[in-house]
């Protein structure tokens, strides 16, 4: 999908800890440390740590779980040292810092893998606290915690990043036509591109998932 929707210079990458299974083409990096809490995706929080330039000088993060539907170079050509998306969210304010898709120039946001790595369990229960749930939200309720006074830049709906669940439906009821202008969306939560229900359901989804 990559080769198809991004053509500005890149490697692909994939932290993982088996990198045989990796087909040609993609190069391996090995996981980060493992922190207190370090379930579900909370390991992906050192993405926002300045050890992450060993990956390269500008990182656009992608889910395993997204499919690409059009040019991407908008939204990887972003100027801003940090840009996340702003996806849906069934908690707290209905929105959450969703780092399915997050663009970082390594170091920008240090501080924010600072605060995290100094006391996960701290900024664990103080997210829980404040209403992110990071029990079932796991980095989306962190990063929202430790972001959420600043002026942080963002993608929307907007910029053509949708959440299958929202325009489609909890189980594709209503996704048999993929919106126009969109790039990228998100198969976040307990859906997959690759379950046969939702390819039935939203024929388009075999098109753009390979």
């Amino acid at each position: 999908m990559l080769s198809r929707h991004l053509t500005l210079p890149h490697r692909i990458v994939c932290l993982t800890d088996k990198p045989k299974d990796l087909p040609p083409g993609v190069e391996a990096a090995a996981l980060p440390k493992v922190l207190p809490h370090d379930v579900k995706c909370l390991r992906r929080m050192w993405l926002y740590s300045a050890k992450a330039a060993r990956l390269g000088d500008r990182l656009l993060q992608l889910d395993l779980d997204l499919i690409l539907t059009d040019s991407i170079d908008p939204i990887a050509d972003r100027p801003e040292p940090f840009v996340i998306w702003k996806s849906d969210s069934n908690w707290k304010d209905k929105w959450a810092y969703n780092a399915s898709v997050m663009l970082v120039t390594p170091g920008a946001v240090d501080d924010v893998w600072q605060a995290w790595a100094k006391n996960p369990s701290a900024v664990f229960k103080a997210s829980e606290v404040d209403g992110w749930g990071p029990k079932v939200n796991s980095d989306q309720a962190i990063a929202c915690y430790l972001l959420k006074d600043r002026d942080v830049p963002v993608w929307t709906e907007a910029d053509g990043i949708r959440a299958y669940r929202v325009f489609a439906g909890k189980y594709g009821e209503r996704g048999y036509e993929l919106p126009a202008g969109t790039r990228i969306v998100s198969f976040h939560g307990p859906r997959d591109p690759g379950q046969k229900e939702l390819q039935e359901r939203s024929p388009w989804i075999s098109t753009h998932w390979r």
